[in-house]
């Protein structure tokens, strides 16, 4: 065990979503189309309506958007515009093995939204733990980047959502050593991959700052279904307890 509070991010993909998540404990909503891939976007119609729901109920925990990948972005004619609420971004880096100016394409991206959107955002770096299944660049590269190019945080997740889970395709210690050089540099490390409240014992000697789930925190477990509060309350409670969290004071 590892006793340092550990946050729970919730991916939810509309309004009716935000609450559930937030009375079952996370700390970070997430927006994202889980129809769409691993980081789908959500259509603009959810898009302003999550903004309106912020606007009419102010919530004080961190909105995160997933902008889809990054070929997707590139192959797009309009710059999403996003809403002032959005703390941290991110987009994946599927399909970019082959392409020797990943890096350059990544930042110019991030640049074109910001300067589109006359924002500053936090931008977190996702690595795919089954990259070479997602044509994707290797997690060590992805960290590397992300440092360089001053991130907030770096994303460990799994492209493939089907049947395997983050555990399932990186070991322990490959986890370990991302997490250990990315908090080094003062990055947040976020674990993610079709993590669930069984995962979080083997997980409990690794220190992230945040855990993601999405199906496990859905009716039935499917990512596919509604957030459910009971079943976020269930995960909340188990990760509080491997991670020994206690109160100071």
């Amino acid at each position: 065990m590892n006793p340092h509070r550990v946050q729970l991010l919730v991916s939810i993909r509309n309004r009716d979503e935000v609450l559930p998540a937030l009375n079952g404990g996370c700390d970070i909503l997430d927006l994202k189309e889980p129809l769409n891939g691993a980081l789908g976007m959500v259509d603009e119609e959810i898009l302003h309506s999550i903004s309106d729901y912020f606007f009419e109920q102010p919530v004080n925990v961190p909105l995160s958007l997933a902008l889809g990948e990054l070929v997707e972005q590139k192959e797009k004619h309009i710059t999403p515009t996003i809403p002032s609420e959005v703390t941290y971004l991110k987009m994946g880096l599927s399909e970019t093995k082959q392409s020797d100016h990943w890096y350059s394409d990544w930042l110019n991206c991030r640049q074109r939204i910001e300067v589109t959107n006359q924002a500053t955002f936090q931008w977190i770096a996702v690595a795919y733990a089954d990259w070479k299944q997602a044509r994707s660049i290797p997690p060590e590269y992805v960290l590397a980047a992300a440092i360089k190019s001053r991130c907030a945080g770096l994303l460990i997740d799994t492209y493939h959502k089907q049947g395997q889970s983050l555990l399932n395709c990186m070991c322990l210690e490959e986890i370990q050593r991302l997490v250990d050089r990315a908090q080094k540099y003062n990055l947040k490390i976020a674990l993610a991959g079709s993590i669930t409240s069984d995962h979080l014992e083997s997980l409990s000697d690794i220190s992230p700052d945040i855990i993601g789930i999405r199906g496990a925190a859905c009716v039935g477990s499917q990512r596919t279904n509604q957030v459910q509060k009971l079943a976020v309350k269930t995960f909340r409670k188990e990760l509080d307890r491997q991670y020994t969290f206690m109160e100071s004071g």
